[in-house]
């Protein structure tokens, strides 16, 4: 069906209870989920099973957005839906002590390589900027470095981007958005991705950075050559008194059972989780080493420069901690698991690849085992700021043709697969994506 000549119109016929309750919603709700999920009008999901979400239309798509990265396993895995149901029947929040964190923590701290402890929380977002302002703490220090193109949650202290027109090895800090502090912008120190000049600007900023915050594999530009990049990150780090965080919220229990430390052999000295450690359910965790750690106990600190707060009702919730118990014990006792998912990179690469080449297509397949970017870009990718502005339409009509083909994409363009994905939806996801680009018009 990509061949339609409107896709937008088709799109709309087939979509018209999504459009009634689009326009409903819009009467009271500001914004209902991320601002970066782009469709010509919004979807709305009714159900989700294995590999696939249905919509309120009726039509089935094959999901490679998987909850934005929670769903590892696939939707409504028994396993992880029999947790919640025996957890809520219990009471579903206490917010005083449960014995319920104890087992994921312990799951944790065994999986990550950086883990001597572990505090939950809600969102990655939360994570990292705990993670941060206990970085802030441990060294006395109030600078963080974050790299162009990385995304750490939506919190000020993280949202800046890299202004327009800033030199590519000296990468000036802007706000991602309005409503952000100018003081916060300030406290940010942005660094060029995979560039060398990235270890002379934390040296030379050593004496007011408390913490270098990198995605070990960036959401927007997913590859797994970046290996000898964090090698040297970490050393530099170490020897500059900065310390590193690893933002783990996407590649934790997705890259590999013990996310990106296993990968790549890089232990940092913190790290931020979210999505696959809550199989599903909202969570946050920072990780990481004990004398860091051991500053959120801020009751048992007589000194007030010893204490760092932390507070939310729902963090370590019963539910969650079921969730994500169910979720990581399956993942612990089936490491072939993994073995699934980086196949489903491989050939997603290989195929669709050879496809655009043959066809001298401008767009390039990017991939990190289980996580697939589509880059509708000429020329060499070195970080997620390499956007060809020119390709935007063709890039929006393409994802428009892509879930008439019944292959569901949408936000920011991260593909992510799970294990409930077979063979068989690997390869419609092929000749969705051939057939697709082959109607698109501008490319």
């Amino acid at each position: 069906m990509s061949n339609v000549s409107d896709p937008y119109r088709e799109f709309l016929r087939r979509t018209r209870r999504s459009r009634e309750f689009h326009e409903r919603s819009r009467k009271s709700t500001a914004l209902e989920v991320v601002g970066t999920v782009d469709m010509p009008h919004p979807v709305y999901i009714a159900e989700g099973s294995g590999s696939r979400v249905v919509d309120v239309d009726g039509n089935e798509y094959i999901d490679l957005s998987m909850g934005f990265g929670c769903h590892v396993l696939g939707h409504a895995h028994p396993e992880i839906t029999a947790a919640v149901s025996e957890a809520a029947a219990l009471g579903v929040q206490f917010g005083i002590h449960t014995p319920c964190q104890q087992p994921l923590a312990e799951l944790l701290c065994e999986a990550a390589a950086c883990a001597d402890l572990v505090m939950f929380c809600n969102t990655g977002t939360e994570a990292t900027m705990y993670g941060i302002r206990a970085a802030r703490a441990h060294t006395g220090k109030q600078g963080i470095a974050v790299f162009e193109g990385a995304y750490h949650g939506a919190h000020d202290g993280v949202l800046v981007e890299a202004a327009d027109g800033s030199p590519r090895d000296r990468p000036a800090a802007a706000a991602m958005g309005w409503g952000v502090p100018e003081a916060a912008v300030e406290q940010v120190l942005m660094l060029p991705y995979r560039h060398e000049a990235a270890f002379d600007l934390i040296r030379g900023n050593r004496g007011r950075l408390a913490v270098v915050l990198v995605e070990p594999v960036q959401g927007a530009n997913p590859t797994l050559d970046c290996g000898d990049f964090l090698h040297r990150l970490a050393e530099v780090c170490r020897e500059a008194g900065v310390l590193l965080m690893f933002d783990e919220v996407i590649t934790g229990f997705r890259l590999a059972y013990g996310g990106a430390q296993e990968v790549f052999g890089v232990t940092p000295d913190l790290a931020a989780y979210g999505k696959a450690l809550g199989g599903g359910l909202p969570i946050g965790a920072v990780a990481g080493r004990a004398d860091i750690m051991r500053r959120f106990e801020w009751q048992k600190h007589r000194e007030q420069q010893d204490k760092v707060f932390s507070g939310g009702t729902f963090g370590g919730n019963p539910l969650t901690m079921a969730a994500g118990l169910a979720a990581v014990s399956r993942l612990r006792s089936h490491p072939e698991l993994y073995d699934r998912l980086a196949g489903h990179g491989r050939r997603l690469e290989e195929e669709i690849g050879r496809f655009c080449r043959e066809r001298s297509l401008p767009m390039q397949v990017l991939t990190a085992r289980s996580m697939i970017h589509l880059r509708f870009q000429r020329g060499r990718i070195v970080s997620a700021r390499d956007v060809d502005r020119s390709l935007a339409e063709a890039e929006r009509e393409f994802y428009t043709r892509l879930m008439l083909e019944g292959v569901l994409i949408p936000g920011d363009h991260l593909a992510l697969t799970s294990t409930a994905h077979t063979d068989g939806d690997i390869t419609r996801v092929i000749e969705a994506v051939e057939a697709a680009a082959s109607a698109t018009r501008g490319l």
